[in-house]
């Protein structure tokens, strides 16, 4: 048994070679570190097997394949492709599209590698043996001349090993997920296997064979391709492989993959085609997956990138604006424009969390509420965004419906969702919120059992067409026009909800409204939840000594300002080596550290640990504006307090008296 390894890795090729040596000692391996060179091997060596990694510079795994399988010295040769991720599934897609023959997945399952691999020799010394056998064959015919008697004999050998190959042939027929046809052009005779009519929702008798089965079912945009690509490969231009869709016995359209396969004369005229389809449905779902994950990562990576410094930004504008608030009177001029300036700063805040929060980047503030007294606070000033011509109804359910929340960020799912109500309400209408209970039963594949809080959001707008409704969670999607719409709002309500958890569905048809229907993890604990609507009390002022080390001095400036106004004396750093210089010369006096993660010379978290060695309990508040996930890689602890930018100062006073009275 001879055997090809081809990997760019010296060490695994030396691992599996211990392998083979342990599990599979008659195997003889040969190596090679580059696909160039190994293909060149596998044309010299002819090996029984050749084991093909997916990942090497210059040529990767999948060109190797083509490139082997076309090479009529090595198209004979089962080619198994190594890969690192065991259920990758689009990359076992594209491996059987170039010509795999089976996968294997490092680390390799010493069982699983020694059954591939004798499989496939297995195959292959088969299928060189039916070559040979055919081969044989042929000569035995050249030579029935002068050997008629014994041909005779051998005749009847052929035909029972023609019966046996026909039965497999049948079961082959029978057992594949594809659907097989054959067209005799010159009869205008069809055969449709059995799977190619159970494919479109038919029994086998329940179709006939004739052309009409096949070409009234293709979708009338679909049919002039079908045409032109039949005509096409029959002047032996192109090959017969494109994608339609086929009408099914329910009258849906099943999108197949359709190949074929034309034969020709003497003449050059084609006599028969025989071909095969594939039902390619769950590919297209993969692909819509894929494409799905890009969009999101691409998101997730445009508001990772600026969250930290438009947070500082924010939290400057922010903060100097309600200082502004609270020096004015409210009936001074300068008051309202300050309130605007505020408004404005905490919109971009909710634009920037909203983003963070769709990509599943944004820290979640989560705290036990009653699903029903988060949207009693939503309806308080719900009328400001959905206008005067709209009637806002609310169903809420008596008993609390306890559920483990970031309250900002599904109060943005609803505003919007309400948001999206009214645009798709011109002319007036309703929107009614309610809250209800699903009991353990999943209602669908994926979907997690056990009670769920649930949350709808109904209107009596235009509606949506199938299409649309497909599509409303996709980032960038919009039915507005031009100027009037981002395609994120319905993005952000999918991306929260999936923090949270929870999922959400859209039921809507043209001119009859839509209905959003959410549902969070229910918790247990009524008795303990925190008060929604509570409206929060004004810090009081404090004396200790604070520890800011904040390295942008427009949020260090506003900071030490703040803290000041209400009596705390402010002790400034500008990075983390210089905020554990101070607290080891004043530690005695400091009675708590605010301090950013993301420092120069030293980050947060390295200086946090120095401190805790100079005095184990001393008090750290962390502040940061960069995403959850680029926290948690700098060694963020659980349990550690911190509180996210942008923030405002009455939010901060809050927070710092909370950390200085424990």
């Amino acid at each position: 048994m001879k055997l090809l390894a081809i990997d760019d890795n010296q060490d695994n090729l030396l691992t599996l070679s211990a392998l083979l040596k342990t599990f599979l000692p008659e195997a003889q391996l040969i190596t090679s570190q580059s696909a160039q060179d190994g293909i060149r091997r596998a044309g010299m060596e002819a090996p029984d097997s050749i084991l093909l990694d997916i990942q090497m510079p210059g040529m990767d795994g999948f060109e190797a394949t083509r490139r082997l399988k076309a090479s009529p010295a090595t198209q004979h040769i089962p080619v198994i492709l190594v890969t690192a991720h065991r259920s990758d599934s689009a990359c076992r897609v594209m491996g059987l599209e170039c010509g795999a023959d089976a996968f294997l997945s490092k680390p390799f399952d010493e069982a699983e590698l020694v059954a591939q691999i004798r499989a496939m020799v297995r195959i292959k010394r088969s299928e060189d043996a039916l070559r040979q056998e055919r081969d044989s064959l042929e000569a035995l015919v050249q030579r029935r001349t002068s050997q008629l008697s014994q041909a005779n004999l051998e005749l009847q050998e052929n035909l029972e090993r023609l019966v046996e190959n026909e039965a497999r042939y049948s079961r082959a027929v029978r057992g594949t997920s594809d659907g097989l046809w054959d067209w005799d052009l010159v009869s205008d005779d069809y055969y449709y296997s059995p799977r190619w009519k159970e494919l479109l929702g038919f029994a086998d008798d329940e179709l006939a064979n004739r052309p009409d089965s096949f070409f009234s079912r293709v979708h009338p945009d679909d049919l002039l391709h079908v045409q032109d690509s039949l005509n096409a490969h029959f002047l032996g231009q192109t090959p017969f492989d494109l994608e339609l869709r086929l009408r099914t016995r329910g009258g849906e359209y099943l999108r197949v993959r359709c190949r074929g396969q034309a034969e020709w004369d003497g003449a050059g005229k084609p006599v028969r085609m025989s071909g095969a389809i594939t039902d390619i449905t769950e590919r297209q779902l993969m692909e819509e997956q894929l494409r799905q994950a890009q969009k999101m990562e691409a998101i997730g990576q445009l508001a990772g990138g600026v969250a930290h410094d438009f947070n500082n930004v924010l939290t400057v504008i922010a903060g100097y604006a309600n200082i502004l608030k609270m020096d004015l009177t409210s009936e001074s001029a300068q008051y309202g424009l300050a309130d605007q300036i505020a408004a404005a700063a905490e919109r971009a805040a909710q634009l920037t969390r909203g983003l963070l929060a769709f990509s599943r980047k944004q820290a979640m503030s989560q705290q036990r509420c009653d699903l029903g007294d988060i949207v009693r606070r939503v309806q308080q000033f719900l009328g400001r965004v959905i206008g005067e011509d709209i009637q806002l109804k609310t169903e809420i359910l008596p008993e609390p419906l306890p559920v483990q929340v970031d309250l900002a960020q599904i109060e943005q799912v609803l505003i919007n969702l309400a948001a999206n109500a009214r645009d798709a309400m011109p002319g007036g209408g309703a929107i009614t919120i309610a809250t209800g209970l699903r009991d353990g039963t999943g209602h669908g594949h994926g979907e997690a059992a056990g009670p769920r809080a649930v949350i709808i959001v109904a209107d009596t707008g235009e509606g949506m067409d199938e299409d649309t409704s497909r599509r409303i969670f996709e980032p960038f999607f919009t039915t507005k026009e031009v100027g009037k719409g981002t395609g994120l709002g319905m993005a952000i309500v999918y991306g929260i909800v999936q923090q949270h958890k929870g999922n959400i569905r859209v039921s809507s048809k043209p001119g009859e409204g839509t209905v959003f229907t959410i549902e969070l993890p229910l918790i247990e604990g009524a008795d303990a939840l925190e008060p929604a609507l509570a409206s929060q009390p004004l810090p009081r002022h404090g004396t200790e000594t604070i520890l800011v080390a904040e390295d942008d001095p427009s949020v260090r400036s506003l900071v030490d300002m703040v803290l000041s106004r209400h009596g705390y004396q402010v002790i400034l750093a500008e990075d983390g080596e210089e905020v554990v210089q101070r607290f080891q010369t004043q530690q005695e006096g400091i009675e708590l550290v605010l301090m950013d993660i993301i420092m120069p010379r030293k980050n947060g978290i390295e200086a946090y640990a120095e401190i805790k060695k100079i005095q184990p309990g001393a008090k750290v508040l962390f502040t940061s504006g960069y995403t959850a996930d680029f926290i948690q890689s700098r060694g963020m602890q659980e349990g550690v307090e911190l509180i996210m930018k942008p923030v405002q100062p009455m939010e901060l006073l809050r927070k710092v008296r909370e950390v200085l009275e424990r």
